[in-house]
């Protein structure tokens, strides 16, 4: 009886970890669009998971900055944020490292467009771990 609990058990704990390191090829789109709170800013909180950022398509308005607040949620996985798109005015490679590291983003859009975002630690983007940071006019 106790043998088969803890069979029970190792089953329900390696499903569990293998759902937390599903890709993010497939994803449904997680859109946030962004809403200026009194100071003008447009904030969003991004979250890296294992292999997929949420939200992965967020929404500014071009001329308005935006602060991302982005945290690493996989426990033993490094990631970063990484976006080199010039006309979203923001060129950022930000190291989350692991064990829950978190980074501040701060830009203003400077053109109308949409830009991916991606992780480029290992082969983590095409696994799915990237996302469209759309500048509306």
């Amino acid at each position: 009886m106790e043998r088969r609990l803890s069979k029970r058990v190792g089953f329900i704990l390696l499903a569990l970890v293998l759902a937390g390191c599903s890709s993010g090829l497939g994803r449904p789109a997680h859109v946030v669009v962004a809403v200026a709170g009194g100071d003008g800013v447009q904030r969003v909180k991004v979250t890296a998971h294992t292999w997929w950022f949420e939200p992965n398509r967020i929404v500014v308005k071009q001329g308005a900055p935006v602060e991302l607040t982005i945290k690493n949620a996989a426990l033993l996985v490094p990631h970063n944020f990484t976006c080199m798109e010039k006309g979203a005015g923001i060129e950022v490679s930000e190291d989350l490292g692991m064990l829950r590291g978190q980074k501040r983003v701060r830009f203003t859009p400077t053109r109308a467009g949409e830009y991916e975002f991606y992780c480029h630690v290992g082969s983590h983007a095409k696994k799915g771990m990237k996302g469209v940071l759309v500048v509306n006019p």
